[in-house]
């Protein structure tokens, strides 16, 4: 029993924290606006508001806000908080999100608004009662009401409507010639027998079947669901004249009852089920070549082909859904660059043990890069693919994640019978596919995967446990890729919640958490540590905010995170202490056990690390010995150090050794040349003549020397302590 997501509504609670004072006698009165992005016009449109909380910067706002739910479509929301006046309200702070990224959200999401206080956002379903309760009963020592045998009962089930009123929902069958029948097993939804409430009166009747007349009334029962869940409980039935008597007309027992949970799309997110998507891309040679004007592949920055726009609309969406975002990216049906055959799996990152990118945005990148290095070949086969997903989805335990594999290609696959096989394989597991036909084919056999009328069956004769597959042709939509979206993914929570009911996977669902326990749990994470993180082998990435989601952590330690195999990764970091880290890049280097800790620190050795062509800026910091440090073409911009004592460190084959700089020498315009010598500890003692030229450091207070462009060669860098920079400083070109 799974519900449509065809107009699912969900309620919207709202608070606030750290508002803005915008009055001069007293405090904010804030309320909030709640807008939604039409898709037609791209206007935000109203659709509910909050009250007024009078003289309060940190609102619990009472006024819910129901808003219609629609996974397979990207609902963009706005959140206005204003400051209310008689005369003219006054905007406090706003922020942006998707609702997808909000029921995504286990608990609540927290929004920033900029410096301008937080938002704190959770949505609830409202959704009708899914439970299914399973009955067991018997009777016990009936009233005979037959001549010349015992009885032939049967059991009528009442809903109540009122006190006085009551509706009939469940007849059983009739057990023939017997005072203690057992009658089968049945089922009734719990929103049709009580609409789920445990106290809500039942009433049950016990009839005699009569094969001439009317039926005649055994006895008559009124309980209820909390009474009848106690396993052998056992009640009387009774007519009016008994019960005056004292007595009863037997007694029904209850064997068994079951309630089994059927949980929402929703509620399987809030309990923890990640959505993981992949994407598979044809690059047979019927695409044509991505250089011609006329091929599906051909890049166009002002027009995106059927490729990118499947991907973008469809990623978005799921995106939401995605707690860390990174997701693999394939190709089949095309030669790699460095192969000789036809490969019908392999990633667009080009590293078959790391096939992640970032995001969407991160999907089209790894696309775009991959088109130049991929010669267009064939068969189209999607048996390698569907094997990829299912050898992931065997992984994991079946209800932590369910995958979405997406496969974009431009004609009839070639290998329909492997495929079926493989199809009929993934509907065992928590796996849909989605297939998107790019071009203008008929793309006939792609229909027989798609079996919304029926069953699919592969050439062994085997069942497909439910239908998993979803096939839509691009030009259907005449180039409306939301539209695409849309109908693409409109089946996938029902996909979802089949398989979990099919495995028995009912959790309990959390109680809702309170707003101030969601705020002091944001409130907490600012000083918490973050431990153990590793990063994995990542190329041509920009990684941002990792790994802290808040936008500023204040007094977090962060220790011991490996960094692996990281190259020409632009790394943009959140504030930690309001010291941002930007600009920091790593070009060519692996960066192996690296060890982050916020400023201040002091007593940081760095030894044997070579560094190539590594900008790198330095937080104030004591006491660091730096030993054997070659360095080549290294911009090294400092703020003051103390007692920093440099050994053997080469400059440009020019061995300077044992050299003590110590603070407030002035040596600013000491260049050193000419002379190859081997230097004691200097004090107030200028250098010259050395054989090399030494280009100033500046701003950098030891001995005012400046010091740039080391040349260090390419090597790795093992055991690096990195310290968060009060800024990116500027690059010098010194001659």
């Amino acid at each position: 029993m799974v519900e449509s997501y065809l107009g699912t509504k969900v309620e919207l609670f709202i608070c606030a924290r750290n508002l803005l004072d915008k009055d001069v006698l007293s405090k904010s009165n804030p309320f909030c606006i709640v807008y939604m992005q039409a898709k037609l016009t791209g206007d935000y449109v109203e659709v509910g508001r909050t009250e007024i909380k009078t003289n309060n910067l940190n609102p619990n706002w009472n006024t819910t806000i129901i808003v219609d739910y629609l996974f397979e479509t990207k609902q963009n929301m706005r959140f206005t908080v204003m400051d209310y006046d008689k005369e003219c309200s006054e905007q406090l702070g706003e922020a942006f999100i998707t609702l997808g990224e909000i029921i995504g959200r286990k608990g609540a999401k927290l929004l920033d608004m900029t410096g301008k206080g937080k938002l704190i956002i959770r949505a609830e379903e409202i959704k009708s009662i899914q439970d299914v309760l399973t009955f067991k009963l018997k009777g016990e020592h009936l009233d005979e009401k037959d001549w010349f045998g015992k009885s032939d009962p049967y059991l009528i089930i009442y809903r109540s409507l009122d006190s006085n009123t009551w509706t009939e929902i469940f007849k059983s069958e009739v057990i023939k010639d017997t005072t203690n029948p057992m009658w089968n097993q049945f089922t009734i939804p719990a929103q049709k027998l009580c609409n789920g409430d445990m106290k809500k009166p039942i009433k049950i009747e016990c009839y005699d079947w009569d094969t001439i007349g009317s039926d005649e009334l055994i006895g008559t029962a009124i309980v209820d669901l909390e009474h009848l869940s106690q396993h052998g409980w056992r009640f009387e039935l009774q007519t009016p004249e008994k019960k005056l008597k004292g007595q009863n007309c037997g007694e029904i027992v209850v064997m068994d009852l079951i309630v089994k949970k059927y949980l929402s799309f929703i509620e399987y997110l809030q309990v923890g089920v990640q959505l993981n998507f992949s994407v598979a891309i044809d690059f047979t040679g019927s695409n044509g070549a991505y250089v011609d004007r006329n091929s599906l592949h051909h890049m166009n920055p002002q027009m995106p082909n059927q490729y990118e726009k499947a991907i973008w609309e469809i990623g978005s969406i799921l995106e939401a859904y995605d707690t860390d975002k990174y997701f693999p990216i394939f190709g089949f049906g095309g030669i790699p660059r460095g192969e000789r055959i036809a490969n019908h799996c392999f990633p667009l990152t080009f590293d078959r043990s790391n096939p992640y990118v970032v995001g969407v945005q991160g999907l089209l990148d790894a696309y775009r890069k991959a088109l130049p290095l991929v010669n267009l070949s064939g068969p189209t086969l999607f048996k390698n693919i569907i094997e990829n997903v299912i050898a992931v989805a065997k992984s994991q335990p079946p209800h932590a994640a369910y995958h979405v594999l997406l496969i974009l290609t431009d004609g009839d696959i070639n290998d329909m019978s492997d495929t079926i096989v493989k199809i009929v394989e993934a509907s065992q597991l928590p796996i849909s596919i989605i297939i998107v036909g790019v071009g203008n084919d008929s793309f006939l056999s792609m229909q027989e995967l798609d079996c919304d009328n029926g069953v699919l069956i592969d050439e062994r004769g085997i069942k497909a446990a439910r239908d998993i597959v979803q096939f839509v042709p691009f030009n259907k939509f005449n180039g409306n890729p939301v539209a695409l979206a849309a109908e693409v993914l409109k089946e996938v929570p029902k996909q979802l919640t089949d398989f979990m009911s099919r495995i028995g996977y009912t959790p309990p669902i959390p109680e809702p958490i309170s707003f101030e326990s969601l705020y002091a749990q944001a409130a907490l994470s600012q000083n918490a540590p973050v431990q153990s993180t590793p990063i994995a082998s990542e190329q041509n990435v920009s990684i941002q905010n990792f790994p802290v989601n808040i936008a500023t952590v204040q007094n977090a330690p962060v220790q011991v995170i490996p960094i692996q195999n990281v190259q020409n990764t632009p790394v943009f970091t959140a504030p930690v202490q309001d010291i941002p880290i930007q600009n920091v890049l790593v070009q060519n280097v692996p960066v192996q056990n690296a060890t982050v800790f916020t400023p201040p620190v002091q007593v940081i050795p760095i030894q044997n690390v070579p560094v190539q062509n590594t900008h790198v800026f330095i937080a104030p910091v004591q006491d660091i010995p730096i030993q054997n440090v070659p360095m080549q073409n290294t911009p090294v911009f400092t703020t003051p150090v103390q007692d920093i004592p440099i050994q053997n460190v080469p400059v440009q084959n020019a061995p300077v050794q044992n050299v003590l700089l110590q603070k407030n020498d002035p040596f600013m315009n000491a260049p050193m040349q000419n002379a190859p010598v081997e230097i004691p500890p200097a004090f107030n003692a200028p250098v010259l003549n050395a054989p090399v030229e030494i280009p100033p450091v500046f701003n950098a207070p030891v001995l005012n020397t400046p010091i740039e462009n080391f040349v260090m060669p390419q090597q790795g860098v093992s055991n690096l302590s990195q310290y968060a920079p009060p800024e990116a400083m500027p690059k010098f070109n010194i001659p």
